[in-house]
């Protein structure tokens, strides 16, 4: 049985996005989760310039739970129009 591990990304905007809701975000991270990916939860905390997201992945190495975090938001960032304008910082 595995852990569950936090792991940690911030994005920001580059230039002037328009700011994101973070229920739309979190809606629009869980879209891209495949059951492969064993995330649990995720959780969004905007700030004024930055986003910060916090998944809970099933598993007992925080390596592997980052770079799922890390694939999940780039891949959310690639593939969604509304998100295109955001990196991760």
């Amino acid at each position: 049985m595995n852990a569950m591990v936090a792991a940690y990304i911030r994005i920001a905007p580059l230039g002037a996005a328009t700011p994101i809701e973070p229920l739309v975000l979190r809606d629009l991270l869980y879209a891209q989760t495949v059951a492969a990916s064993r995330v649990e939860h995720i959780r969004i905390r905007a700030g004024p310039h930055t986003v910060d997201v916090i998944a809970f992945i099933d598993s007992d190495d925080v390596e592997e739970a980052i770079d799922t975090l890390h694939r999940l938001v780039s891949s959310a960032i690639a593939t969604t129009p509304q998100l295109r304008p955001w990196r991760i910082v």
